[in-house]
């Protein structure tokens, strides 16, 4: 069995490589390295993403129709991989999660809105999951969404909820129906960060660094 990349993608990783040869400053590598990534993101670090977006790197592997690269998914691997390798920032939740998920189910208004600024890192999203009694146990929510007209009134509390303070919406997992069983009923829902009711609280960890308490009311 081969397990050596086809050529297009060998060649793409080089390409990559020299490119990050010569976007990636000394200035970068002192920020990255003078911060917790989980506690805040520096501005040179928040450019470098706004430059690989510009470049086209961010969405090379989503599809053209909504402004991606089309490429298959060994060359997001690639820029993932030679990212991580440097100890470069690269916007996962927002191009492997966020993105994809508006991409199948998301509004027109939502794809139309949302996903370019996506891969122009020019939005950032903050996992809304952990609450102070459901962990991984995503089945023991509390957190509830009650829909009232046009929009979901949302009452709970969410903790660990890390890069909240700079983030431009919670990517919030809530119970929107009561009735079904614990597994069931769950549904995420984008919170905008500037909305009524939502507040952020520090929280700093033994460890030094800061994540965040969020409240919904």
């Amino acid at each position: 069995m081969d397990f050596a990349f086809p050529p297009e993608v060998a060649q793409f990783r080089e390409e990559f490589r020299r490119y990050l040869d010569n976007v990636v400053t000394p200035e970068l590598m002192h920020e990255l390295r003078s911060r917790d990534s989980l506690e805040s993101t520096g501005p040179l670090a928040r450019a470098f993403m706004r430059r690989l977006g510009e470049d086209g790197y961010l969405g090379i592997g989503w599809p053209k129709e909504y402004g991606g690269g089309g490429k298959n998914p060994l060359f997001t691997y690639i820029v993932r991989y030679e990212l991580d390798y440097r100890g470069l920032p690269y916007p996962l939740l927002s191009i492997s999660t966020v993105g994809p998920t508006l991409m199948r189910v998301g509004t027109e208004e939502q794809k139309r809105e949302i996903l370019p600024k996506i891969l122009r890192a020019e939005i950032t999203f903050a996992v809304g999951y952990t609450e102070p009694e459901a962990g991984t146990d995503l089945a023991s929510l509390k957190t509830r969404a009650v829909r009232e007209g046009d929009e979901y009134v949302i009452n709970g509390q969410k903790i660990f909820t890390s890069l909240a303070q700079e983030a431009d919406y919670i990517w919030l997992a809530c119970r929107t129906d009561p009735e079904a069983p614990k597994h069931k009923g769950i549904s995420i829902i984008l919170v905008p960060t500037n909305a009524e009711g939502f507040s952020v609280k520090p929280l700093y960890l033994s460890t030094g660094g800061r994540t965040n308490i969020t409240y919904y009311d």
